[in-house]
């Protein structure tokens, strides 16, 4: 991670909300591409989108970070959120998806797991609702990252 100056947030979550909230227009929830035009650096390579088609259907994955290429998760593009395992950041990530599609506001959560690996992993992520340019609210966005338990 790059250093960051004085007083600047270092959580990689609470970085992507801030995002998140200078992308508000005069709707409370703001489009994905606004979202994304922003200057994520670091952050980009950490996110994922769900892409919600219906209410009763799975979100499905319509992009997934570099970050979690190491888990093979990169290969869910397309693929329905039950996909991804458990036993994985991404898996442990979206677990709460529906907690943010219901109440329509940003959600963080923490925690840890054991991965595929066997390794005990420490996690923070965040999801977020986004629509569309058409203003529907046809996305997820979201983000985590992780360390080793020491």
């Amino acid at each position: 991670m790059q250093d960051q100056p004085q007083g600047m947030e270092r959580r990689m979550v609470h970085r992507l909300l801030m995002h998140w909230r200078k992308a508000q227009e005069s709707d409370e929830t703001p489009t994905l591409d606004n979202v994304l035009a922003a200057d994520l650096d670091d952050i980009e390579t950490c996110l994922y989108v769900l892409e919600v088609t219906s209410d009763e259907a799975e979100p499905v994955f319509e992009r997934v970070g570099q970050a979690f290429a190491d888990e093979g998760t990169t290969a869910l593009v397309g693929q329905p959120v039950s996909a991804a395992s458990d036993t994985t950041l991404l898996g442990q990530a979206i677990r709460y998806y529906s907690k943010v599609q219901i109440k329509q506001i940003p959600i963080t959560l923490g925690g840890e797991f054991t991965h595929d690996n066997g390794d005990i992993i420490l996690y923070r992520s965040i999801i977020m609702p986004v629509r569309d340019n058409d203003g529907d609210d046809r996305y997820l966005l979201g983000a985590a990252n992780c360390k080793l338990k020491e």
